[in-house]
């Protein structure tokens, strides 16, 4: 059984300027709650990721609306194998501070999605951001993630990549 908030979901996703949708979370966020539950359930596309997309949205504008997600958005990103879910709670959790109960399997995912040719560019740059926050407190992990910058490098290497890498770099 869908609920109203999942027809509107469904309903709006086809619409040019779903993302601006986000403003209606930030206004209402009572709702917050249904669209984290979407985000991270096994529902069919495009719930999952929709729901995960107005979530970015929301994090860039107001991440405290979010803090109380931390945990449950965190385990959802060390779960899920949806490329497209993971990329959006990648970013949602940029917005975040760092999880500490979860901080060494966020890192360890970190580094497995990064060095992992098969994931989609924007999710190794997304891991890679969240790798160089990790150096503040774990300016060790800086070696290990030049050991595998270097191996990337020695492939052809998309544009987004050598971005993401440069700004890891500086």
């Amino acid at each position: 059984m869908s609920s109203v908030l999942e027809s509107e979901l469904l309903k709006r996703a086809k619409e040019p300027q779903f993302v601006a949708w986000h403003a209606f979370f930030i206004a209402q966020p009572q709702e917050i709650p249904e669209l984290v539950s979407f985000a991270l359930s096994s529902k069919k596309h495009p719930v999952p990721a929709y729901s995960c997309w107005l979530l970015v949205h929301i994090a860039k504008a107001k991440p405290a609306l979010l803090l109380p997600f931390l945990n449950p958005i965190t385990e959802g990103l060390l779960l899920t194998q949806n490329h497209s879910v993971q990329r959006s709670l990648l970013s949602i959790l940029l917005e975040l501070p760092l999880n500490k109960p979860l901080e060494g399997e966020l890192l360890n995912k970190c580094f497995d999605i990064f060095a992992d040719p098969e994931k989609e560019v924007a999710n190794r740059v997304y891991a890679l951001y969240h790798l160089k926050r990790f150096l503040r407190d774990y300016p060790e992990i800086d070696q290990e993630v030049k050991a595998i910058i270097e191996m990337i490098e020695a492939q052809p290497i998309k544009p987004a990549l050598k971005v993401g890498i440069r700004n890891y770099l500086k």
